[in-house]
């Protein structure tokens, strides 16, 4: 597997990106927060400079934020300051493309540190790359099938259209005791199927968090009865469809996936199909707390 590192032209590309990357990528709302509190501290006649400051404030982010995914080292150094502590705590590790006339591969593979647990953090990363080895493996031996399948019926190769694979993450809460992130595998072919996996871990016990310890000993009622209102609400708009009888969606599994959101919630997630047609894609229901 290679292990993409960032060198001198990237870095170049990377700083001609940052004011893209700041605008598209949002602010932690930890961070958010802080930063504004202080801007907000300003000594009034001072418009001209709070306007200079806010301006460098958003330069300073976005170098954060390349900084943070270019560099591990650099990651794990910001642990140590209190404000970006909670931001880079899990960050692209390694990148991986390749394309070929079979498939087009895009690898962003994220590593947790410093939660203060190490055997967890172990766990979790090793999980993570043997997730995506086994997804690397697969593909190309998947592709490599379907185009040689391809050609050996009569096609041309220079119609097939290579198999993509897209590997990302989505870290969706970050805070002191809190850390919810989602790695996402995307695969186009005929259609496009997407794969999810959540990690929900408690930083106080290095454990995972479930839903029992969110929502209480009720929580499938709990979860259930909103899940069952928000479906009824979509479904007045005509446009939404949901499975029905059998099919339908009647309740959430032992091992329901779901992320937390910033506000602490659950959010449970549903895979295309699951209770629904495809075009409505993933489903997701936040259960307030």
């Amino acid at each position: 597997m290679q292990n993409n590192k960032f060198d001198g032209s990237e870095y170049q590309d990377a700083f001609g990106g940052a004011k893209k990357l700041y605008q598209a990528i949002p602010v932690p709302p930890e961070l958010s927060g802080r930063v504004g509190a202080a801007l907000s501290s300003a000594r009034p006649g001072h418009g001209m400079a709070w306007r200079k400051t806010a301006v460098s404030a958003a330069a300073v982010l976005a170098l954060f934020i390349i900084s943070v995914n270019a560099s591990p080292a650099f990651a794990k150094t910001v642990y140590q300051v209190p404000v970006l502590g909670n931001v880079a705590r899990v960050f692209t590790l390694w990148r991986y493309s390749e394309q070929s006339d079979a498939r087009q591969i895009r690898i962003e593979a994220p590593s947790v540190s410093n939660t203060g647990h190490a055997e967890l953090e172990a766990r979790v990363n090793h999980e993570i790359q043997s997730k995506i080895d086994t997804i690397l493996k697969e593909s190309k031996k998947r592709s490599e099938s379907e185009r040689k399948a391809y050609l050996e019926t009569g096609g041309k190769a220079e119609d097939f259209i290579p198999v993509t694979v897209d590997v990302n993450y989505e870290v969706k809460c970050s805070n002191e005791s809190t850390l919810s992130f989602v790695i996402n595998k995307t695969e186009v072919r005929a259609s496009s199927n997407t794969e999810q996996v959540f990690y929900n871990i408690d930083l106080k016990t290095g454990k995972e968090i479930t839903l029992s310890e969110l929502l209480g000993k009720d929580y499938r009622k709990i979860a259930d009865a909103s899940i069952t209102k928000q479906i009824a609400e979509l479904k007045k708009d005509p446009k939404n469809m949901f499975f029905e009888g059998d099919e339908g969606f009647h309740g959430i599994s032992s091992d329901q996936h779901f992320y937390i959101n910033t506000k602490g919630n659950p959010v449970i997630c549903f895979d295309k199909y699951a209770i629904a047609p495809g075009y409505m894609g993933l489903l997701e229901f936040e259960i307030a707390k």
